[in-house]
């Protein structure tokens, strides 16, 4: 089925085509969104300020032509537009009153802009803006500017909701109109995230009993789900797609196709897409099917009241529950981030239900719709997209883009791992999709041997041992043929990966060796200070034998000052194996993370035991003091405690992000089958 788009963005040369209001997107007062299925690099380089103005012009004459109007007399609006701009209303009613009733509904602008234009724009005027819709005519509410643009389309573009709602309520026919960018009021507010006017137009068109065909038929209807998805409103989408089953994005393949895209194109809108919130963080109470919050209804009637739910009565239970959450989000504001974003996942991934949904999927349909979008969503690592597409057709597998990657080479190339999973899940019979060639007699091998930069892994070494972990993951999957095909520079996938990691492994050597020097200057301070403390024991000594010796606080000096020396030796023995390691890309893998892991806890482990000693020993310095000693030790032991606790606490805070990422990616890879 062919695909048709909302509205082409044509190159524009300067000679104005008779069809120009659908075949050039206009570029004037709240810019474009590009919503094409093929991005053309010609286009941005075209959208220049001498055609942008060329446009204008052209729309201003055709307006003058179209209306038989002639120039505004801006002279006479010239107090006008000093009181607008100085935002006095008092003085614009009064100027209004002194030009009368037909300067409420006159172009006052050179755009041919009406007053009402002008003041929806700002949601100080609303009074003004009320009392202007009271006087005039509806149909003189249809007005439109240079663009063909309403003033009810203005007030959803820059979401003065309670201004776009009074206007459609006296003329809900407006909601209908469309401008030369082919946009209705609908998409104005969904196109800028206006969520709250949306819902509110929505309603007025509801309860005006208009049709639904004309408003969301053809490619109206899947445009506005497209801005949406954009503006990350998943749950107005999903709303409207389930209340509008037949009109929205599913007239026809290409808007599915659309709507998929745009879906893939939008990685933070997935959990898989996202690394902000962790997958381990589970809010149960999320699922579709057992959440009320999951559903929005577009068509509440409490003005006061905008999140109102889908359903009107609530039990008791269910009461205490969201009043229980709504003190744990007040107390734990991050809780209620967890929420929300969880909660936009799976929004997002019922849309691609719903847009995969209802068909019985052939290879030449599931090509032109489904293709590109599962192609989008394995490059960009949305696990959700490619599990979905996969259920409904699993022969996605077979589809291929331009370079003659599918879906699991894409996840390869790019590091997808929840996207490379699931030839793991989907089991032992879909290994030869992976073992599909590539352009240049590659394999997928050969992408694994390939050097591709991670944002989101520190350190050079650790960035090394991820690379390691690919290619080790891929080469343990695939067929062993593969391991020995050649490309087109006579390579296989090993040497391929040498090569590419050369530079890496010196970056990853040199952060290896910094950090193991950092690490040793303060093994031998703590070498040197608890070794001297053991010839110099406090107290004074006679024929060798300390006084202090019958303490309890002694014995645990000593095991402290042992256990301090001890451990940063061996600390220092890990560091300096690290430094005299051969930094083979092997050793990446396990050994020299190993190594860097149990090195730095040991280290924290002597400073800790270092801290104990050192306060063991100056209490028992502050009780040889003569006095009584409860006074003296409540007087010494909470402040040397508190003080010794800080120094290990700051440097494990310090150093808590290289032991979690070094600990995570070394025993438990994110590669399923590595």
């Amino acid at each position: 089925m062919a695909d048709q788009g909302p509205v082409e963005n044509k190159q524009f040369t300067g000679q104005i085509p008779a069809n120009a209001e659908t075949t050039f997107r206009i570029v004037g007062r709240f810019g474009s969104v590009n919503l094409d299925d093929e991005p053309d690099e010609t286009k941005a380089a075209d959208r220049n300020q001498n055609n942008a103005e060329v446009m204008i012009k052209y729309l201003m004459d055709r307006k003058k032509e179209e209306d038989g109007i002639v120039e505004p007399d801006l002279a006479q609006y010239e107090p006008l537009w000093k009181a607008i701009v100085h935002e006095d209303w008092k003085e614009v009613d009064k100027q209004l009153n002194l030009l009368g009733t037909q300067a409420l509904t006159s172009p006052i602008t050179a755009f041919y802009e009406t007053i009402l234009h002008i003041l929806v724009n700002s949601e100080k005027a609303l009074g003004l803006v009320a009392k202007i819709v009271k006087k005039i005519e509806p149909d003189s509410l249809g007005k439109t500017d240079y663009q063909h643009d309403t003033a009810l389309s203005i007030a959803a573009y820059v979401g003065n909701t309670k201004a776009a709602e009074m206007m459609a309520r006296k003329n809900p026919e407006l909601l209908t109109r469309s401008n030369h960018s082919g946009d209705s009021p609908f998409h104005a507010a969904a196109r800028f995230g206006h969520g709250e006017t949306i819902r509110r137009l929505l309603y007025v068109a509801h309860t005006s009993q208009m049709d639904d065909q004309r408003l969301f038929s053809d490619d109206k209807g899947s445009t506005i789900v497209q801005y949406l998805i954009s503006a990350n409103l998943y749950g107005i989408a999903l709303a409207m797609l389930k209340q509008y089953p037949r009109l929205l994005g599913r007239d026809n393949l290409g808007q599915r196709k659309r709507i998929l895209k745009q879906l893939a194109e939008k990685p933070r809108g997935f959990e898989s897409g996202s690394i902000s919130v962790k997958k381990e963080v589970d809010i149960p109470c999320i699922q579709p099917e057992n959440d009320d919050s999951f559903h929005i209804n577009i068509f509440y009637k409490d003005k006061e009241n905008p999140g109102e739910f889908m359903k009107s009565s609530i039990n008791f239970f269910e009461q205490c529950r969201r009043q229980a959450f709504s003190i744990i989000c007040f107390i734990f504001p991050s809780v209620e981030h967890i929420y929300k974003t969880k909660l936009m996942n799976e929004q997002a991934r019922q849309i691609v239900k719903s847009m995969i949904g209802g068909v019985i999927w052939t290879f030449e349909s599931a090509s032109d719709a489904l293709k590109l979008p599962v192609l989008k969503a394995a490059s960009l690592g949305i696990r959700e997209i490619v599990e979905e597409i996969l259920k409904v057709y699993s022969a996605s597998t077979m589809f291929y883009d331009e370079n003659n990657y599918n879906i699991f080479q894409l996840a390869v190339l790019h590091r997808r791992e929840k996207v490379f999973n699931l030839i793991y899940k989907m089991g032992l019979s879909q290994k030869w999709v992976a073992s599909y060639p590539c352009k240049d007699k590659e394999n997928i091998l050969h992408l694994a041997g390939r050097c591709i930069p991670s944002r989101h892994i520190n350190g050079a070494a650790l960035q090394m041992q991820w690379e390691m972990q690919w290619f080790k993951a891929v080469e343990k999957f695939v067929h062993p043929l593969l391991l020995e095909e050649r490309n087109k520079d006579n390579k296989v996938p090993r040497e391929v990966f040498d090569d590419e990691h050369k530079e890496l492994v010196k970056d990853g050597e040199k952060w290896m060796r910094d950090t193991a020097s950092s690490c040793m200057v303060v093994d031998a301070l703590i070498i040197a200070m608890v070794f001297a403390a053991i010839i110099a024991v406090p107290g004074n000594n006679e024929k060798g034998i300390p006084n202090f010796r019958h303490e309890t606080l002694f014995n645990v000096f000593v095991i402290a000052d042992a256990a301090a020396l001890f451990s940063s030796s061996f600390s220092l023995l890990l560091f300096v194996r690290i430094l005299t390691s051969r930094y083979a890309e092997e050793d990446f893998l396990k050994a020299l993370p190993k190594r860097l892991l149990l090195g730095l806890m040991t280290l924290i482990f002597s400073i800790a035991t270092m801290l104990v000693a050192s306060s063991s020993a100056l209490i028992m310095l502050i009780d040889a003091v003569p006095g009584p000693k409860v006074m003296v030790r409540k007087a010494t032991i909470i402040p040397v405690t508190i003080m010794a606790v800080f120094p290990v606490v700051f440097f494990i805070w310090s150093q808590s992000h290289l032991l979690i990422d070094v600990l995570v990616s070394t025993y438990r890879p994110a590669i399923l089958c590595y």
